[in-house]
């Protein structure tokens, strides 16, 4: 009999289809319908990259799939099933350990560098800042709700996320969002813009990161930050 956590795995290759993905007569079908054909390649597709792994066998997770709607699981038993995945949870923690230890690394050596520059603030909390515009309005408190433009890079200068490029300021709670927004926001008045250099104990740490995420666990990250308004 199948496991529930063999089960759930089998289930996710379905999607939204649910947990009954298995073809009437055990075999896969090709739908001559295109518009069903698009749909079922974005459900692989969507699936491929919820299975994204460092230690994935590709062609053994495709070989599993078509295996899961042909609805035959002969090939291994159960227990080797478990134990297989068992085995790519140890691999996929150990690469994420050496990835987060790198990230760490390298983050710290970037601050290290970084503070040795003139026009580059520490605090205390190892938040490090530099003045672009300084603005002349009211500063926010961690209570306030603030409207504000921003960019997100990572060391290399990849942008994770922005603002600018959705065409519309963002507006949260400053004792809502990580640390190092909450420090680095009541530093600016209204009209400032500022640069925040991140260390990742006061951004996202060094926890799993959402899937589909440009940045891994560990990571120090840059945030242009212009403070626009603050909301009450």
């Amino acid at each position: 009999m199948t496991s529930p956590r063999y089960l759930a795995l089998a289930c996710a290759a379905v999607l939204l289809a649910g947990c009954d993905g298995a073809v009437p007569g055990g075999a896969a079908t090709t739908s001559p319908d295109p518009e069903a054909a698009v749909g079922s390649y974005a459900r692989g597709l969507v699936l491929g990259r919820r299975a994204q792994s460092a230690v994935l066998d590709s062609e053994a997770f495709i070989a599993g799939v078509r295996a899961g709607i042909a609805d035959d699981d002969s090939r291994y038993t159960d227990d080797e099933m478990q134990a297989g995945l068992a085995a790519i949870e140890e691999l996929e923690m150990a690469v994420t350990h050496t990835e987060t230890d790198a990230n760490i690394a390298a983050g710290k050596a970037f601050l290290a560098s970084n503070r040795d520059r003139p026009e580059v603030i520490e605090t205390a909390s190892g938040l490090q800042y530099e003045v672009i515009v300084e603005g002349e309005g009211a500063r926010p408190v961690q209570t306030d709700m603030v409207r504000v433009h921003y960019r997100g890079t990572t060391l290399d200068g990849e942008t994770f996320d922005a603002s600018y490029d959705r065409g519309e300021p963002a507006e949260f709670r400053l004792n809502r969002v990580i640390a190092g927004w909450t420090e680095g926001l009541q530093l600016m008045s209204v009209g400032s813009k500022y640069k925040l250099y991140i260390p990742q104990e006061l951004a996202y740490g060094s926890g799993p990161q959402r899937r589909g995420s440009l940045f891994g666990a560990g990571s120090t990250l840059i945030f242009e930050v212009e403070l626009l308004a603050i909301v009450r």
